[in-house]
């Protein structure tokens, strides 16, 4: 298996790392890449090569882990808080905060536990993009120096993707007219849920929660 999957809970930053890795792997001269750009290059979701290729690919993974569909690398989990993650997905799906606080409630956790034992690394929301650093040291590349790292973060801003976006569309983006790169920063769980909300999805995601670093306050 060389494909190293990029796993996290739909509407987590997976994307964000994604157009990321694209910018540090392009020329420097190519960059910023568009989301067009991005789109186009092979990519292969929750799902192993038919053959497998001479170099690593980077996946896409939304699905809970399955040794029969990820294989047994490490991959690298993306991480944000369940709470965040409930506006977020609300509106990409096109449903209501309140039905989708409970989904993530009962869904989260599971999906977390899932690749527990399977990650090399865990990258936390909260902490992207300056994270991103710690992502091209674990692939080990040469692209990874700082200069190149530092102008790979640079090109994939999200206030540069939010513009791209706005201006040229985005092919993941929700039918139902949601932006895709919506906001882009944490806190705003806590700023549009309700408090039964709020508790909802904290208590629902139980010990993994504190074990991930985050403030059940």
């Amino acid at each position: 298996m060389s494909v190293r999957w990029l796993a996290s809970f739909p509407k987590s930053g997976n994307t964000w790392a994604r157009v990321f890795l694209a910018n540090l792997f392009a020329h420097p001269m190519q960059r910023p890449l568009s989301l067009a750009q991005i789109n186009a290059m092979p990519l292969y979701t929750d799902a192993s090569p038919r053959e497998t290729p001479g170099k690593e690919w980077i996946g896409k993974a939304h699905k809970a882990y399955s040794e029969e569909t990820h294989g047994s690398r490490p991959a690298i989990y993306i991480v944000r808080d369940p709470v965040d993650i409930v506006p977020s997905a609300a509106d990409f799906f096109g449903v209501t905060r309140d039905r989708m606080s409970k989904e993530v409630a009962k869904d989260w956790p599971r999906h977390v536990l899932s690749w527990w034992g399977h990650t090399g690394l865990i990258l936390k929301y909260e902490s992207m993009p300056g994270n991103f650093h710690t992502l091209a040291q674990l692939l080990d590349m040469r692209v990874s120096d700082f200069n190149n790292v530092v102008d790979a973060i640079q090109g994939s801003s999200f206030s540069r993707l939010q513009q791209d976006e706005q201006s040229n569309g985005f092919v993941e983006a929700s039918e139902k007219g949601a932006r895709f790169f919506r906001y882009g920063k944490p806190g705003n769980g806590r700023e549009v849920l309700t408090d039964r909300q709020v508790a909802r999805v904290v208590n629902g995601a139980g010990e993994v929660y504190g074990r991930l670093g985050y403030d059940k306050s």
